[in-house]
């Protein structure tokens, strides 16, 4: 038994199997993105690599939070083959997941090594059949969504009346688009209106569909609100198979409302552009960071458009 658990293809790709499965539960049967998840899988996998690796044997810490990290790559390779998600979400949690395997492999190294046998077994047990009790808790007391504001604004040089008019419809954008957005983030492409005033429609068209925007407030020109009635995929994943479909890509992460103000100060105009967003992924210490600053990329994407277009139209 010692042997085969300190094999070290054992410690890394049995945790990952069973990783795999909590995964699978998750994502697949609860439609779930949260605590259980990020937080919890992680620190299993890791605990239980780090258990077999040093079981009734001495280890250093290296060693096996090594054999850990390893493991926990190995879930992501595995959730890719079966399609459980791709490579942008897999990369944008792995962060969290490696200073999560910090926790696991020292708590596994400490009961493989210090403990063992039954008592080690058993503990080892009960922590890899926790994790559906904890994916039902978390399901069942989910709280609602919190709607998140982001804001981004940018000086232009010129009249806030020309600012205006690139704002309410603003033609393509023929820029390269960032890292990001090649890996797979949804990105602007350019805005058309139907009608004016309050009740039009604003389309703003991304690149894995349309924002439908109806017009709720139109003071030109110094402010343009809009509820967001309808929202593409928030992205198109990197993965083996031409067309995934993650249960996160849809409704997921929502635009609730959105603002544009404009200011004129002197000879330039402020232009401030923000939205009101809410997205049922946790942790939010961690998520909400990383998709504020995505949410502020789509923002100096479009906000600079209309500052070049307008100036080079003065």
């Amino acid at each position: 038994m010692q042997h085969i658990l300190n094999n070290k293809a054992t410690a890394i790709f049995v945790p990952a199997l069973l990783g795999l499965g909590g995964a699978a539960l998750s994502v697949r049967y609860f439609e779930q993105y949260g605590w259980s998840l990020f937080l919890g899988l992680p620190i299993i996998v890791s605990f239980l690599a780090a258990f077999a690796w040093c079981y009734r044997r001495q280890q250093s810490f290296g060693s096996a939070y090594a054999v850990s990290c390893l493991s926990i790559l190995a879930l992501g390779g595995l959730i890719m083959i079966f399609a459980l998600d791709g490579l942008i979400c897999l990369f944008m949690a792995l962060p969290l997941a490696l200073v999560l395997a910090l926790i696991g492999a020292a708590l596994g190294r400490l009961v493989g090594s210090s403990i063992g046998g039954t008592t080690g077994a058993t503990i080892t047990s009960l922590l890899s059949l926790s994790f559906p009790f904890l994916v039902g808790f978390e399901n069942a007391t989910k709280p609602a969504p919190v709607i998140r504001e982001v804001t981004t604004s940018v000086l232009i040089d010129g009249r806030i009346e020309d600012v205006w008019d690139t704002v309410i419809a603003f033609p393509e954008i023929t820029e390269k688009p960032g890292v990001i957005f090649r890996l797979g983030i949804a990105y602007p492409i350019k805005a058309r209106i139907e009608g004016d005033g309050v009740g039009a429609i604003r389309y703003c068209e991304f690149s894995t569909g349309s924002f439908v925007e109806p017009i709720t407030e139109w003071d030109a020109p110094n402010r343009l609100s809009f509820d967001v009635i309808e929202n593409p995929p928030a992205m198109k994943e990197l993965s083996l198979y031409k067309d995934l479909h993650a249960p996160h890509l849809h409704g997921h992460m929502v635009s609730d409302r959105g603002q544009f103000r404009l200011s004129q100060q002197g000879d330039q105009v402020l232009l401030e552009g923000t939205t009101w967003y809410s997205h049922s992924i946790s942790p939010e210490f961690y998520w909400g960071l990383v998709s504020d600053e995505i949410i502020h990329r789509i923002h100096l994407r479009v906000l600079n458009h209309i500052k070049h277009h307008t100036e080079k139209n003065r």
